[in-house]
């Protein structure tokens, strides 16, 4: 994921990944030019045990004004889900797992 990152050279503003790598404190790798946007309840409840793994996630480039999109709750570890209101009018980004 991280050399895939790098070698984006700045032609992508969101990024959507399934199966990412998360550490033992239950955090992604990110460059700092991207915000890490995880399932709904991810960090909240990633010491529970019943909570299944998150298996997606997706990163936003600092570009993009935190001002223009919200992350949409959805209840699952399979998904996250934001919206951007742009001029254009306003988009729903899905990343499913």
């Amino acid at each position: 994921m991280h050399d895939f990152l790098k070698a984006d050279h700045g032609r992508a503003d969101i990024f959507a990944f399934q199966e990412p790598y998360i550490d033992s404190k239950g955090r992604t790798r990110a460059l700092p030019h991207l915000r890490v946007v995880y399932p709904t309840g991810h960090v909240e409840q990633f010491d529970d045990p019943v909570r299944p793994r998150s298996r997606s996630l997706m990163m936003v480039h600092t570009r993009i004004s935190t001002g223009s999109w919200t992350q949409i709750e959805v209840p699952s570890a399979d998904i996250t889900a934001i919206q951007l209101a742009t001029a254009t009018g306003t988009f729903r980004i899905f990343s499913l797992y």
